[in-house]
């Protein structure tokens, strides 16, 4: 069953929450060891799969049990990784083997050790984390701080056979990619990469233009692929938008007791994030995904999956619209008003 599951890791919709069921707890490990091997990696890099193992169920043991920000979502994310990867082609030309391993472990790590507290939160409170990194981007630099501090132990460090050259271009991308997941760098990076591929040529599979270019494409990719659960299958997107609500009202709750003013849509006497998510698709997801589909056509099914739980959100956003139109009409309109209609006949013209 867990290999059957498994097997569908190269669809553009997967259901994380299922893997996690059957691998009792483990989607992350499970589906990390399944992405490198399959992939050829260990066997080409020369990594020990005992140590590769061990390494993975450590990283999965130390994300916390949030609602949203817990293993599940990081093999989320991972999946959604691995089928932009490969639906853009960047495996021919933007990765080698190293780059692919790199490109992985960023997915794997990209939330690991996460309190389940936006970065905004760790500032306004002086955490520790805001105070190490100088309230800059504390959780992603905590999250690839931490995950190198387990390589460093050598029960773990599964970049053994890796030269002094490739450990540091290893350690440069996950870096990179891994902070381009803070939600405040997505403007700045979406422009810049709009720029950059304003004059790119459209290839089966593109080459990247330079080095720069070639990282940016990848923090792109990872962003997208933080955003996955919008194009999974309605139910499958539901239930982490609803996982993502909570954690959300949880950090309202801790902002209330603290004295603080409580962040937009997360104070649970409000609506959350679970009600309607057609302004964060406008203005966030679908101009990320037009961007990545444009330069890589190849990816355009995940634009298709976006747009299908985009349409549905549009739906229900008109619902409430219209009914809340009909609910004023009704509150304002005077008693007897409709004896002071036009008297119409059938065909809606007056009657003489």
């Amino acid at each position: 069953q867990v290999e059957r599951v498994l097997a569908q890791a190269d669809s553009w919709q997967f259901d994380s929450w299922r893997l996690r069921d059957i691998t009792h707890g483990h989607p992350l490990s499970a589906l990390g060891f399944y992405l490198i091997q399959r992939a050829g990696l260990i066997e080409r890099l020369n990594l020990r799969p005992a140590a590769l193992a061990r390494l993975l169920r450590h990283i999965e043991a130390g994300y916390n049990d949030n609602p949203y920000h817990n293993a599940t979502h990081a093999a989320d994310v991972l999946q959604t990784l691995h089928v932009t990867i490969h639906g853009a082609q960047l495996h021919v030309h933007y990765l080698d083997q190293l780059g692919l391993l790199a490109a992985y472990f960023a997915a794997i790590v990209h939330d690991y050790g996460h309190p389940g507290l936006t970065n905004d939160f760790l500032v306004a409170t002086s955490d520790p984390l805001a105070v190490r990194y100088n309230d800059k981007s504390p959780l992603e630099n905590h999250h690839a701080a931490a995950a190198f501090g387990l390589l460093q132990r050598p029960e773990l460090d599964v970049l053994t056979p890796l030269s002094k050259s490739e450990r540091a271009a290893f350690r440069k991308q996950v870096i990179e990619m891994v902070l381009a997941t803070d939600v405040k760098q997505h403007f700045a990076l979406l422009s810049q990469f709009n720029n950059t591929h304003r004059l790119a040529s459209f290839h089966m599979a593109p080459k990247p233009v330079d080095d720069m270019e070639r990282l940016l494409t990848l923090q792109l990719a990872i962003k997208a692929a933080d955003l996955g659960h919008l194009g999974e299958e309605l139910e499958v997107h539901q239930r982490w938008l609803s996982s993502l609500e909570e954690e959300f009202f949880r950090q309202g709750d801790k902002e209330r007791q603290l004295g603080l003013p409580i962040s937009p849509l997360f104070d649970r006497g409000k609506q959350g994030v679970s009600k309607s998510q057609v302004g964060f698709y406008d203005f966030v997801a679908l101009p990320l995904l037009h961007a990545l589909c444009s330069a890589f056509p190849g990816t355009q099914p995940l634009m298709t999956c976006f747009m299908g739980n985009y349409h549905y959100w549009k739906s229900v956003e008109g619902n409430a619209t219209t009914l809340a139109q009909k609910r004023a009409s009704v509150s304002i309109r005077p008693e007897g008003s409709a004896s002071q209609l036009p008297d119409l006949d059938r065909e809606g013209k007056h009657k003489s």
